[in-house]
């Protein structure tokens, strides 16, 4: 049997409550249910927590354990680093007190450099000032340059009239050249002409027939009563040539005598080409000669002959 309500009245709510009124009550028996689920979820859940945290607390217990073992070891390795931070301090505070000395360094550089900003700064005034008379200086030199290259124009055609003057002088200049090299070269050929070579005087005996030395380029200079006698000592052959030379003063009548070999008036000789002798005579007589000696190795004389002096 289902109930039937019936209001009488304008009350629309009492009539909106009544005629859902089974739906409300089994949506509260839903709501009651629900909760109920929800509590007992929550209460095995707590069981679970309880459970789980026990087992935590002796993991914990077993970490703390070994940790305390590991403090005990690590103790003496905390010490060390206990008195390398102490170091370390004392070294900081070294470093602080020399940073504060370069701060101070610093301050003072940059007080420094204020001071000299402001000398810039007055040095750029007065800067300023001299530029405006300098602007006047410039307006002046402007009219002297003009003036300037009126007259380097007029310079300039004075110079192309002088260049064209200076290409007639430079082919008389060429021309009279010339004629100089040639005059020069034949005041050569006549110097030649004249010049005579200085042809030894065959003396002394016994002299080996061949001989890998000769005197060469033989020159006597005579300023007076001094003689500068010099020649190429030349080496003939390919091999090494050793032995002395000397150089004597003679008149006519000794030209046939023998002069001995001796050591102290002689020079040594060693050479592949060829060596220059030169020797100085004072005090010479009219109508001396010039004897030159050259022995080998073996003191064996191989060359003597004289030269005239003129």
């Amino acid at each position: 049997m289902e109930t039937n309500f019936y209001v009488v009245g304008d009350n629309r709510g009492t009539e909106f409550f009544l005629k859902h009124f089974k739906f409300i009550l089994w949506l509260l028996v839903f709501i009651i249910f629900a909760l109920s689920i929800v509590v007992t979820y929550q209460y095995f859940i707590r069981q679970l927590d309880q459970e789980l945290l026990a087992e935590r607390i002796q993991q914990e217990k077993a970490l703390s354990e070994n940790l305390v073992k590991k403090l005990k070891k690590t103790g003496q390795q905390d010490s060390e680093w206990e008195q390398q931070v102490l170091s370390q301090s004392s070294q900081q505070k070294k470093l602080n007190v020399q940073q504060a000395s370069l701060l101070e360094r610093q301050r003072n550089e940059i007080d420094e450099l204020n001071s000299i900003l402001k000398q810039r700064e007055q040095v750029v005034r007065q800067f300023q000032l001299e530029k405006t008379s300098t602007q006047e200086q410039i307006n002046n030199l402007q009219l002297k340059v003009r003036s300037v290259q009126q007259q380097l124009q007029s310079v300039q055609a004075s110079l192309i009239e002088s260049k064209a003057e200076n290409e007639i002088f430079l082919s008389q200049k060429n021309k009279l050249e010339s004629e100089k090299n040639k005059l020069e070269q034949k005041l050569n050929l006549k110097k030649r002409s004249k010049t005579k070579k200085i042809e030894p005087v065959k003396s002394g005996k016994n002299i080996l027939s061949s001989t890998d030395v000769s005197v060469e380029k033989l020159k006597i200079t005579k300023k007076g009563r001094t003689v500068r006698v010099s020649y190429n000592l030349t080496n003939n052959s390919k091999r090494l040539q050793q032995g002395r030379t000397g150089m004597y003063l003679s008149s006519k009548k000794n030209l046939e005598k023998e002069i001995p070999f001796r050591l102290a008036n002689t020079i040594p000789y060693k050479i592949n080409r060829y060596r220059i002798i030169s020797r100085k005579f004072t005090k010479i007589k009219a109508g001396s000669f010039v004897r030159i000696l050259i022995w080998n190795q073996k003191k064996e004389l191989i060359i003597d002959t004289a030269y005239p002096i003129k």
